[in-house]
């Protein structure tokens, strides 16, 4: 695995991702880059972060990613600039919850307080004894010694996607993580979003997972709500993952949640790392396989239903990594990595923060 991410991170190094617009993978090819080893002083990373810093938050999916790469990289160092990015993402949600590309926000300068038992995430993630240090690994995080508020400056239209929605949670979270203090309906009304959206169903099929032993049955998301398509595997993990995202930061469990409970179970009856399942036109795979390590990281769990995801999502792009060490395009290459990674760290307290 390790030998596949570096020659996936060293053909994704010689391409130049455009800094402009919302469709530029920039921020997405950052966070693959730091989980697949690189650092700041690696010159190709730090001329494509300078390319990232020399903009605003203005785009959801860019925002989210900014504040994940910000997060992973120097949370302390960088906390203003993840305050802007809680700022876009807390003044982008709409009045229903959810999110669409967003446009353009003002910061207000913020004021700090010293941090007070922060709730915040960001352990390393349990992983099976290695033989020797994994070098890959990025260094321990700082302690957040400081707490920015945010406030919401305006709330309004309606619509939005769960694509954004759930790169959104993933924005949120690691502003969370960073000592921001969001407001918390904001939170509440974001996650009422995805569990009024999920679709009703139909039941489980018989003998699944979901419909043995009392659980509830398997009900999944698709991209709008749940009136508008079918459920599928890529919006089904990615809403799983923002739910136990939103329940971490509103201190509630998650795992006796039924809408949580029923799209594991979902996933388990439709489980497959070959393909998006049910997804239309079977369009895009590696951007699923991303989504369902979330699940299994923040859930979390080894196993989804009967099935090992990591073993076998990671056998899978083993065999799928072309001569070049890429998985076709830059884009499905940066999920690849994140995948193989097991990028996404749980939800649990986080023993980098400390009390002042």
């Amino acid at each position: 695995v390790s030998d596949a991410v570096r020659r996936g991170v060293a053909w994704v190094k010689v391409k130049e991702p455009e800094a402009a617009g919302r469709a530029s993978p920039l921020e997405l090819v950052l966070l693959a880059l730091v989980h697949g080893g690189l650092r700041p002083g690696d010159p190709d990373f730090d001329r494509l972060f300078k390319d990232m810093m020399s903009v605003e938050p203005e785009w959801t999916y860019r925002t989210a990613l900014r504040a994940m790469v910000l997060e992973e990289v120097e949370r302390v160092q960088h906390q203003m600039e993840l305050f802007k990015c809680a700022q876009f993402l807390v003044d982008n949600e709409l009045t229903n919850g959810r999110w669409t590309y967003g446009e353009k926000t003002t910061f207000p300068t913020p004021s700090l307080a010293p941090s007070k038992n922060v709730a915040s995430g960001g352990a390393r993630a349990p992983k099976k004894p290695l033989k020797a240090p994994d070098p890959l690994a990025p260094p321990e995080k700082p302690p957040v010694k400081n707490t920015i508020a945010v406030k919401q400056q305006r709330n309004a239209g309606g619509g939005g996607d769960g694509s954004n929605s759930q790169y959104a949670a993933l924005g949120i979270r690691a502003c969370h993580d960073s000592g921001i203090v969001l407001p918390p309906d904001v939170i509440q009304h974001a996650l009422r979003a995805w569990e009024v959206s999920q679709h009703p169903g139909p039941a489980s099929k018989k003998g699944s997972t979901a419909s043995k032993g009392g659980m509830p049955p398997a009900r999944g998301w698709g991209y709008q709500d749940s009136g508008d398509g079918e459920p599928y595997g890529s919006m089904t993990a990615g809403a799983v993952a923002a739910l136990t995202i939103y329940h971490h930061i509103l201190g509630t469990p998650w795992k006796t949640e039924d809408p949580v409970n029923s799209g594991v179970h979902w996933m388990a009856d439709h489980f497959t790392v070959k393909e998006n399942p049910d997804a239309p036109n079977n369009r895009h795979h590696y951007y699923y396989l991303y989504a369902l390590e979330r699940v299994g990281m923040l859930y979390p769990t080894e196993r989804i239903g009967a099935h090992d995801w990591y073993t076998e999502g990671a056998l899978h792009l083993l065999g799928a990594q072309d001569a070049e060490g890429s998985w076709g395009s830059t884009v499905d290459t940066c999920f690849a990595i994140l995948f193989l990674r097991r990028a996404t760290r749980p939800l649990v307290e986080s023993r980098d923060i400390r009390s002042k």
